[in-house]
């Protein structure tokens, strides 16, 4: 976890200040490097490479290098860089993307495993290249005006740069009431846009210009699904997936693990095994899947640290404590247990892997086959007859995404719907309204995940790693049919099949995964006060429509109110 800033054509000082707002997702140490006409900062989390060789901005004959992330075959690309007489002196994976990039260009980005989010600067040309990996693992953020140009890994850091309010996009806060994630390259902030997974933007400070293309869309399909679920296939695979986890504990630095007691983190702890591993609960049973978790490091050297998740609390304090990290707001509650995990975590390790990507890639989640007319959980049934009401399966898919109440907002814009209708139809290359689905949840859903995890752990001074989302496996798993992953309704039904040598048969055969639950209802009814004195007295409240509303949770997780709570602080932090 490292922090980035690079800035152009801006007049006033660019002196260390400017980095402030990055020091927590880079508190070991920060680099500068300037030619007058562009001016690059970095803050650095140490992981690989302990020396100062490894600092940033970093530099050859060519290039300037300012990078966030971990190459997990760097060593490989070293010896390519060897065959061809490039002699690298340091030890780290930055000193190797950058003089790869001067040899290779962007040809190299396919060849890299890992996650990353980097600019690199072209001496020569004045040229910038903003570049992020294919899932979007880490975020890079930049906004351009004329010659002004500012690229950060954090959209506070831009708006601290640039002082003055910026313009909201009612659009992208109509995508977040709505479903909790934006769609394309925009932020909240008119201006401010994000480099999109698995694209690089070119960008010419002196003419003003930023071309935005794709290098590697990753989780695009096949031309065919040409492959066979045989014993063999399934051997391959675990064996691929293996080895996946284990490179993705690449460190300098110990490694530790989530285990929340389902499919995913339990399937990374037991690959990994960690000497600690770490897991959150809260005292509500329906928020606790503890003896899950313990079930996984039975018969296992990994100790399980269990973390009793905060419960009594002054919801928007706290909250507006996360909003000074949480710049970019996206799919929710699940940061408040998260939040006291991490805050245990960095006491001992400085990188934690995790299991996201799981439900996108081995088809997780219950809203397929609620979509597709199937129920086969009696928890559901409510959810499954409002979804019946609807014809289409995209239409209930859409539902099945909603999170929060538009008739809270006053600038709710409708066509929203037609966003993420749109965005589906764009997903289904002439295939099923399955593989539509998750398309979807890969391209757009995924993103919001991910960028929890991002900004949470670089609260926290923490790398996190999603394990399974590693290019060569992403590849081999997106060549099966999408059809075989949800055979007969079963949720991840081919992944348990990958898991038998690896995990507890009781582990294997669960149906009741919760996913981080959080009985958020609960805690806005306990604020409820605080919450209204916030929502009334905001400066933003003419953006509302609350007469007549209660401000209130209707049950233990209902997430509405948390929602409003959350963007009338991001408002009040951010748009100002």
């Amino acid at each position: 976890m490292c922090g980035i800033l690079t800035v152009s054509g801006l007049q006033g000082p660019y002196h260390h200040r400017l980095l402030q707002s990055l020091r927590r997702r880079g508190p070991d140490g920060i680099g500068f490097w300037s030619d007058r006409r562009v001016h690059m900062g970095h803050t650095r989390l140490e992981v690989i490479g302990l020396d100062q060789r490894a600092l940033e901005p970093m530099e050859n004959e060519r290039h300037v290098l300012s990078y966030n992330g971990e190459i997990y075959n760097f060593q490989e690309i070293r010896r390519r860089l060897r065959s061809h007489d490039v002699d690298l002196s340091g030890a780290n994976d930055a000193e190797v993307l950058l003089h790869a990039w001067t040899r290779w260009g962007a040809d190299i980005l396919p060849d890299l495993a890992g996650f990353w989010a980097f600019v690199v600067y072209d001496k020569r040309t004045g040229h910038l290249t903003l570049v992020r990996d294919q899932f979007g693992v880490k975020p890079l953020y930049y906004w351009q005006d004329g010659e002004g140009l500012c690229i950060a890994s954090m959209i506070k850091t831009i708006r601290e740069v640039l002082g003055g309010p910026l313009e909201l996009d009612y659009e992208a806060l109509s995508e977040y009431v709505r479903y909790q994630f934006t769609f394309g390259d925009k932020t909240f902030l008119r201006g401010i846009k994000k480099v999109l997974p698995g694209h690089l933007v070119e960008i010419d400070p002196a003419r003003g210009t930023a071309v935005s293309r794709c290098w590697e869309e990753i989780l695009a399909p096949p031309d065919t699904y040409r492959v066979r679920i045989t014993n063999r296939w399934v051997e391959t695979t675990r064996r691929l997936l293996r080895r996946c986890v284990q490179e993705s504990t690449i460190s300098d630095t110990p490694v530790t693990t989530f285990c929340s007691g389902g499919l995913d983190s339990s399937l990374i702890t037991r690959l990994a095994a960690p000497e600690l591993t770490y897991h959150c609960n809260f005292s509500d049973p329906e928020c606790n899947e503890t003896r899950h978790a313990k079930r996984v490091v039975e018969e296992m050297d990994t100790r399980l640290f269990v973390v009793n998740a905060l419960e009594s609390f002054d919801l928007v304090e706290r909250l507006t404590d996360i909003v000074e990290d949480f710049d970019e707001l996206s799919i929710g509650s699940v940061i408040l247990p998260l939040d006291d995990l991490l805050n245990q975590v960095k006491r001992r390790f400085k990188v934690i892997l995790t299991g996201t990507g799981g439900d996108e890639l081995f088809a997780g989640y219950v809203r397929y086959p609620l979509a597709l007319g199937r129920c086969d959980q009696d928890s559901y049934l409510p959810l499954f007859r409002l979804l019946a009401q609807l014809t289409e399966p995209s239409e209930r898919f859409e539902l099945a995404h909603t999170k929060g109440d538009p008739s809270f907002y006053r600038f709710y814009e409708p066509r929203v719907r037609d966003n993420f209708l749109d965005a589906f139809d764009a997903c289904r290359c002439g295939e099923s309204d399955l593989h539509a689905m998750l398309r979807f949840d890969r391209r757009y859903f995924l993103g919001g995940l991910l960028n929890i995890e991002d900004k949470m752990c670089g609260r926290h001074s923490l790398e996190s790693r999603p394990s399974l989302l590693h290019q060569q496996l992403a590849r081999h798993l997106l060549a099966v049919d999408p059809r075989i992953l949800l055979r007969n309704g079963e949720l991840k039904s081919l992944m348990r099949r990958i898991a038998e040598p690896f995990l507890p048969r009781s582990i294997l055969r669960r149906t009741d995964k919760m996913g981080f639950t959080t009985p958020v209802g609960s805690f806005v009814n306990r604020s409820a006060h605080l919450v209204r004195e916030q929502i009334t007295g905001s400066r933003f409240a003419h953006l509302y429509d609350i007469e007549g509303k209660h401000l209130t949770a209707d049950g233990k997780f209902s997430r509405e109110v948390f929602g409003l709570l959350m963007l009338d602080l991001w408002l009040n932090r951010y748009a100002t």
